[in-house]
C-alpha cells in the first residue's frame, strides 16, 4: 500500500526562486562593497596604489645661515652655514688587486697631522701603562714615514675585508623579543647590551637561523639570508675629504680603464659648517649629523633654521623603475630655513676671545667669560667664553688623555655618583682644583686613569655668560648704593663712622663675640683699613667697604632693596635669546637675617647671571633705564620678509640724575681707587666697579689664591656711553684678586674698542 503524502506538493519554481534571490542578495552586497570602497575608502585606496605606481622621497631644506657683523665694512660676515664634502667608501668585493689600490690612495688622503696626534696620544697610553723607567724608556713616537706605512697598511686591511666578523642585526627589540630569541639558542647570534649582532662564520646553516629571527626583524627570511653571509659592500674610508681631494679620486675612477677602482666611490655628505672656527662658538652651538641643533643660536632657533623638508614623486613602470621626472612630480616643495643675523660685531668678537684665552691662562684660572653690550639698545657686540670649543670638529670635547697618578693620588679618588669609573681628582683641596679622571681598562687587563684632553669635557659647549649663576662680589655694591641713591637715604657726600667690623645676628652659641661682649652669628670685614672712621658714599664705593654698603643696605630697609633688586632685573631672566638662560636665585626678603641684608648689599648670598649684572651696568649708562638684551639683530625668512629686533625698553630703574650720580662716583673709582691701576687709561675717562667674590666649601670661606670668583664691569665713553664692558674669572690662581686679573682683560678691551670706534680722546 503506498502512504498518501500530506504535505503541500514540491514544485520546481520554488528552488529557482530562492536561487535567484540569493544571486540578487550577493549581487547587492557587492554592489554595497564596492560603493563603499570607491567612494568611502577612494582616497586610501588612491594613496595604497599611487604607493605602488610612485616612489617618494625627501627633497632636504638647506638650513639657513647665521651671520655676523663687521662694523668696518658694513657687512653681515657668514659663520654658520650648509656645506657638502664627499664621503670616500670602498665595496672590498668589488676591488681585485687591493694592494694597488691602497698604494694609489693612501698617499691621497694621508694627513699627517693627525697621525702624529694620534700617535701622541698611543705614547702617552703606553707610558701610562709602564711601570718601570726601563719600559718607559721602549716608549718611542714613530717617524712620519713609519706612520704613512702604518696607515697604508691599515687602508689595506680595511678594503681587504671582504667578509664582516659581526654584524649588527637590531638595537630596537624589546626585552620580551630578546628573550624569547634567547631562548633558541641560535649558533653565531648574540644579545649583548640590548642589541642583537650576528656572526657569519659561526652560522653553519644560515636559512634556518633567517627562518627563525624573520618573525622578529620583520624581515623575509631570503633578504635576512643574504645579510648572515656578512659581505662587505661598504666601508667607509675617509669623510669630508678636500674638493682638489675629490676631483682627483674622481678623475681616477672615471680614467680606469681597467676597472681596477671601480670598487671605490664617492658619495656627498651634507653637513654644518662654520667659516670663521671657533668664533663665537658658545653663542652659536652646533648641528647634530641628524639636523639637530644643540646649544646656542642653533639650538634656539632650530625649527626656523631647519626649513621644511619637501616630497618628490616619481613614476614608475610595471617593474619599478623610475619612467617620468616633471614639475608636475613635486608634491610639496622644500622650503628653506631662515637666516639669523646676530648683533655681534666680527672684530670685537675676535679680540674679546683672544684676550680672554691669554689672560685666563696667564692668570691660570678654570674658565672666564667676556659680554660687551651697546648700553642705549641693549644689543650684544660680543660674548666670549673660554675654555671653547670648534664646531666643526665637537666632538674633540670628549678626547682623553692619560693622566699620571700615584698610589696616593688613587687612594684619595672621590667617586661620582652614577658612573663607577668616574671619579674627582684634587690637584689642589684648597683651591678646589680639580678634574674629572676615568678609570680605563686596557686589552691587556691593565687598567689607567684618563682625562679630559680639555679639563672640563662637554662642559666646553656651555654658555656660562647666561647659564651659570654666581655670586658677585663687590661689583653689586653698585646696585645696593644706586638703590638708596634713588630712594633719597643717601647721597654721595653722606657720611657715618664706620667701625671697621660688625658683628651681626645676636646667638648665646655664635662664634663671633663683639665689642659688647655678646655673642653673634656673623661677623662682617673690610679688605681695605681705609675702610674704618668717618667715611662719605663715594669713599665707600672707592674702597669697596663692605661695612659701609652693609649701613647703607639697613637704610634702605629689606622690603625696598629687594624692590630694586627686581627692577634691575634680578630674580629673572633677561629675555635674552638662549634657551638655557638662568634666572639666578635671590631669596625673597622675608627671609634674610641681619648678616644675610648686609652681605647681599656687597653681592654674597645671592646668585645672578654675568648677563644679569652687564644688564644692570647699562641701565646706570643708559641714563637710569633698564634694555632688553638681545644677540638676534633680525631674521630673513626666505620669502624675503626681514623681521627686525628692535630696542626694547624694560622699565626705568633709577632716575637720569642717579645715573648720572653714579657715573660720577664710577669714575672716581678709576681716577682715585687704589687698585684700579690696571684698568685706567691715559686718554680716556672709564666708569667701573671691581668685584672678588668668596667661595665656600662646607658652609667655611675659602681665602687664597684659587678660591675666588673675580669681576670687573664698566662703561664708556662718560659722556656719551657706547659699549658696556664685563670681565669674569672663576678661581683663577696667580692672584685672588680682580683689580690684579679680570682687569688685564678690561683695559686691553677697553683700549681696543676706544680705538675701533676711533674714539677721541676725553681727559686733558
Amino acid at each position: 500500500m503506498v502512504k498518501k503524502r500530506t504535505g503541500k506538493p514540491w514544485k520546481p519554481m520554488n528552488r529557482l526562486a530562492m536561487l535567484t534571490a540569493a544571486i540578487i542578495f550577493m549581487t547587492g552586497v557587492i554592489i554595497v562593497r564596492l560603493f563603499y570602497l570607491q567612494v568611502f575608502r577612494y582616497d586610501y585606496y588612491e594613496t595604497v596604489a599611487a604607493k605602488e605606481h610612485y616612489g617618494y622621497s625627501e627633497l632636504p631644506a638647506r638650513r639657513g645661515e647665521i651671520f655676523v657683523k663687521d662694523y668696518a665694512s658694513g657687512d653681515n660676515v657668514r659663520v654658520a652655514t650648509d656645506t657638502t664634502l664627499d664621503l670616500l667608501y670602498a665595496d672590498p668585493t668589488l676591488i681585485a688587486d687591493k694592494k694597488m689600490v691602497a698604494d694609489r690612495i693612501s698617499p691621497m688622503i694621508f694627513d699627517l697631522n693627525q697621525a702624529r696626534a694620534d700617535d701622541q696620544k698611543r705614547v702617552l697610553l703606553e707610558l701610562a701603562k709602564a711601570n718601570t723607567p726601563e719600559l718607559k724608556a721602549q716608549v718611542k713616537s714613530l717617524s712620519d714615514d713609519e706612520l704613512f706605512q702604518q696607515f697604508s697598511a691599515n687602508l689595506l686591511d680595511q678594503i681587504s675585508q671582504v667578509n664582516r666578523s659581526e654584524i649588527l642585526l637590531s638595537s630596537d627589540l624589546t626585552k620580551d623579543q630578546l628573550d624569547q630569541i634567547s631562548g633558541l639558542k641560535l649558533p653565531g647570534v648574540e644579545i649583548k647590551d640590548g642589541d642583537l649582532n650576528a656572526y657569519p662564520a659561526q652560522i653553519v646553516d644560515r636559512n634556518s637561523v633567517a627562518v627563525a629571527l624573520s618573525p622578529f626583524l620583520e624581515l623575509p627570511p631570503s633578504e635576512l639570508e643574504t645579510i648572515l653571509k656578512g659581505l662587505n659592500r661598504y666601508v667607509i674610508i675617509k669623510r669630508k675629504l678636500s674638493p682638489d681631494i675629490s676631483a682627483q679620486i674622481k678623475q681616477l675612477i672615471e680614467n680606469d680603464k681597467s676597472k681596477s677602482f671601480s670598487g671605490l666611490g664617492l658619495q656627498e655628505e651634507y653637513f654644518r659648517y662654520y667659516p670663521e672656527g671657533q668664533l663665537a662658538a658658545n653663542v652659536l652651538g652646533f648641528v647634530t649629523p641628524q639636523g639637530m641643533g644643540q646649544y646656542g643660536i642653533e639650538s634656539k632657533y632650530n625649527t626656523q633654521l631647519q626649513g621644511k623638508k619637501g616630497v618628490f614623486q616619481t613614476q614608475k613602470d610595471s617593474v619599478g623603475r623610475q619612467i617620468t621626472v616633471g614639475d608636475d612630480n613635486i608634491i610639496q616643495p622644500a622650503v628653506d630655513g631662515d637666516d639669523i643675523v646676530l648683533t655681534i660685531d666680527r672684530s670685537i668678537q675676535m679680540t674679546a676671545e683672544q684676550l680672554l684665552a691669554k689672560y685666563v691662562q696667564q692668570e691660570r684660572a678654570d674658565d672666564g667669560q667676556v659680554i660687551i653690550m651697546d648700553p642705549k639698545t641693549g644689543n650684544i657686540m660680543a660674548m666670549a667664553d673660554y675654555p671653547s670649543f670648534d664646531p666643526n670638529n665637537y666632538g674633540t670635547v670628549y678626547d682623553t688623555v692619560p693622566i699620571n697618578l700615584s698610589a696616593n693620588d688613587i687612594q684619595n679618588l672621590i667617586p661620582i655618583s652614577g658612573n663607577p669609573n668616574a671619579f674627582w681628582f684634587y690637584r689642589n683641596l684648597i683651591q678646589e682644583d680639580r678634574v674629572e679622571v676615568f678609570k680605563e681598562q686596557q686589552t691587556d687587563g691593565s687598567f689607567i686613569y684618563t682625562k679630559y684632553k680639555n679639563d672640563i669635557g662637554p662642559g666646553a659647549f656651555q654658555n656660562l655668560a647666561v647659564s651659570q649663576p654666581y655670586e658677585p662680589g663687590s661689583v653689586y655694591k653698585i646696585i645696593t648704593m644706586s638703590s638708596a641713591i634713588d630712594d633719597g637715604d643717601v647721597t654721595p657726600n653722606t657720611g657715618f663712622t664706620d667701625p671697621g667690623v660688625l658683628f651681626l645676628d645676636k646667638n648665646p652659641n655664635g662664634k663671633h663675640i663683639g665689642p659688647d661682649g655678646l655673642k653673634y652669628d656673623a661677623e662682617i670685614k673690610n679688605v681695605s683699613a681705609k675702610c674704618t672712621g668717618y667715611s662719605t658714599m663715594t669713599w665707600v664705593i672707592q674702597n669697596s667697604c663692605n661695612t659701609g654698603i652693609s649701613w647703607v643696605a639697613r637704610k634702605i630697609g629689606r622690603s625696598l632693596f629687594y624692590s630694586y633688586m627686581l627692577k634691575y632685573g634680578f630674580n629673572d631672566r633677561t629675555g635674552i635669546e638662549f634657551d638655557d638662560e638662568s634666572p639666578g636665585k635671590i631669596v625673597h626678603f622675608d627671609q634674610w637675617t641681619d648678616s644675610e641684608l648686609a652681605n647681599h648689599a656687597f653681592g654674597q648670598g645671592i646668585l645672578v647671571t654675568p648677563i644679569q649684572m652687564v644688564t644692570a651696568f647699562a641701565a646706570i649708562a643708559n641714563k637710569g633705564v633698564l634694555m632688553e638684551p638681545h644677540i638676534v639683530d633680525s631674521i630673513v625668512q626666505k620669502d624675503g620678509k626681514i623681521i627686525k629686533t628692535d630696542p626694547m625698553s624694560v622699565q626705568r630703574v633709577v632716575s637720569e640724575q642717579t645715573a648720572s650720580t653714579m657715573t660720577a662716583m664710577l669714575v672716581n673709582n678709576v681716577e682715585n681707587g687704589d687698585s684700579y691701576g690696571k684698568i685706567k687709561l691715559p686718554d680716556h675717562y672709564i666708569g667701573a666697579k671691581t668685584g672678588t667674590a668668596q667661595t665656600y666649601k662646607n658652609g667655611i670661606a675659602q681665602s687664597g689664591e684659587g678660591t675666588t670668583v673675580v669681576t670687573v664691569i664698566g662703561f664708556a665713553p662718560i659722556n656719551d656711553p657706547k659699549f658696556v664692558i664685563l670681565v669674569k674669572m672663576d678661581r683663577p690662581r696667580a692672584s685672588q684678586w680682580a683689580d690684579s686679573t679680570a682687569a688685564l682683560v678690561y683695559h686691553d678691551m677697553a683700549q681696543y674698542l676706544f680705538n675701533y670706534y676711533s674714539i677721541p680722546p676725553d681727559k686733558k
